[in-house]
């Protein structure tokens, strides 16, 4: 009870606080909500299919692979070595390898 005399001022602002957020939501906040349109077995992949024919219509030209510059890229790829494999049953019970 000690810590509620302490804080009141803390708790009349949280008080305050809610009460305008209710009011704000009763009286002033739009009661339009936007529901999804409805879908018909014809467009359920119309923009899968948009996006396709957008891919279609990508031309690569093949000059780029023989410029001075792709030829001078280095490939800084790192081989991974091979490792040993685990348990031969990991759900085996430990020590019984």
């Amino acid at each position: 009870m000690q810590t509620l005399t302490k804080n009141k001022g803390i708790l009349a602002i949280i008080a305050v606080f809610i009460a305008a957020m209710f009011l704000y939501n009763l009286f002033w906040k739009s009661d339009t909500t936007s529901e999804p349109a409805e879908l018909s077995a014809s467009s359920i992949g119309d923009d899968l299919l948009k996006i396709y024919d957008e891919l279609q219509a990508v031309t690569l030209d093949r000059a780029v692979f023989s410029s001075a510059g792709y030829l001078l890229l280095t490939d800084f790829g790192v081989t991974i070595p091979l490792q040993t494999v685990g348990r031969p049953n990991p759900f085996d019970i430990i020590g019984r390898d």
